[in-house]
């Protein structure tokens, strides 16, 4: 058993950005199609009946028959393959909104073994969009607390679920790889219990790209808005890609939550 201290969040308004103290040395994500996974079997039917007894969540037996999806394992080996060298990863976090479709499977505990250097890996979720923010805090925390070298942050978004959703959800992967030799800066803050209309302005960057929960405030105006269907990885497409220019600046804001989160990308000295 690994055991740790919780995390703790500032109370402060602000959403007092820290760098993480390996910088970004590779940032990457891709889209996925239908999959072909499926859970239609009777072990898992009763699993999902059992899991939302008694809560309101819409379990629909129908679409765990029909289910085929992209299971974040499968997922984030191919948007790994030949992305990384062979050298040591000291440790490993999943940020995703959406659990993981077939509980059958463990991300973490098959990407240990998958990942060179058989590394700390651990999920993080129930943050919502706000999922990819306290991974990269956690993994700053980490990085510092035990000097770790080389540290990988992957961000999963999933659509097929046996619950009724609100909006669409696709599937995509995004990974974040920082080390002492990357090329850019990441700055990440968390700023918890803010309202909507407290919420302050983004500015400092040439780039600003925005979560759909944020945009819903109309706070930063003019600024690039993520696609709603990629709730945790559609905000990192521009930096992922290279499209957005100079220091970029991504924020969400969760409305249930009331917390929002930023992270500064930056060019290194």
């Amino acid at each position: 058993m690994y055991r740790a201290s919780a995390t703790t969040l500032s109370t402060a308004p602000s959403p007092g950005l820290r760098p993480l103290p390996l910088r970004l040395a590779l940032a990457t994500r891709r889209e996925f199609g239908p999959g072909d996974r499926e859970i239609d079997v009777p072990a898992l039917h009763r699993y999902f009946a059992d899991l939302s007894r008694g809560h309101d969540i819409g379990f629909r037996p129908d679409r765990v028959t029909r289910a085929r999806g992209n299971p974040f394992l499968a997922m984030a080996r191919d948007l790994l393959a030949g992305q990384l060298s062979g050298e040591r990863i000291d440790l490993a976090i999943v940020a995703h909104a959406a659990p993981e479709f077939d509980p059958r499977l463990s991300a973490p505990v098959n990407l240990t073994a998958v990942l060179p250097g058989n590394p700390l890996v651990f999920s993080v979720s129930g943050q919502g969009s706000l999922a990819p923010f306290t991974a990269l805090r956690i993994a700053g925390s980490y990085v510092r607390r035990h000097g770790f070298r080389r540290a990988l942050v992957l961000i999963m978004d999933q659509g097929v679920t046996p619950y009724d959703t609100p909006d669409p959800v696709g599937d995509a992967a995004t990974a974040l790889l920082f080390e002492a030799g990357g090329r850019r800066t990441v700055r990440v803050g968390y700023a918890p219990e803010v309202a909507p209309d407290a919420v302050p302005e983004l500015e400092g960057a040439e780039t600003v790209v925005i979560g759909s929960g944020l945009a819903r405030t109309g706070a930063a105006a003019g600024a690039l808005v993520a696609p709603p269907e990629f709730p945790c990885t559609g905000l990192w497409a521009p930096v992922a890609d290279g499209t957005a220019a100079g220091p970029v600046l991504l924020a969400d804001y969760d409305p249930r939550r009331r917390a929002l989160g930023t992270c500064v990308v930056a060019e290194s000295d």
